[in-house]
């Protein structure tokens, strides 16, 4: 039952997504969280996937708007694998997490 779920929105979101015109940050976000679907347990891992997704497409972009996320994600990483390590998870994802946290905001702020 559950790999019919995860076929079905992994299905849904690649038919959804490939008739838009999407930056780099969309993109990334739905590619991210068609992975987290289809390897997770849990919505947790789809949004976890769509936020590392969607920062790493940010900071993927050129220019100033990228060059702003790419500082965002440096530090989100940092803040999110401190964090992690503080709370006892998974510091590698807790800094992944944190990244494409940072990045997106980096690049909104800019």
């Amino acid at each position: 039952m559950k790999m019919i779920k995860t076929t079905l929105l992994v299905s849904a979101m690649i038919f959804s997504a490939s008739g838009l015109a999407m930056d780099k940050s969309a993109a990334g976000a739905v590619a991210g969280a068609a992975i987290g679907a289809a390897t997770g347990k849990s919505v947790k891992s789809t949004v976890g996937g769509a936020v590392v997704g969607a920062g790493t497409g940010a900071m993927l972009k050129s220019g100033d708007k990228g060059k702003a996320a790419r500082k965002g994600g440096a530090v989100g990483a940092v803040v999110g694998a401190g964090a992690a390590a503080v709370a006892g998870k998974n510091v590698l994802k807790g800094a992944a997490v944190g990244a494409g946290a940072g990045g997106m905001i980096g690049e909104v702020t800019h």
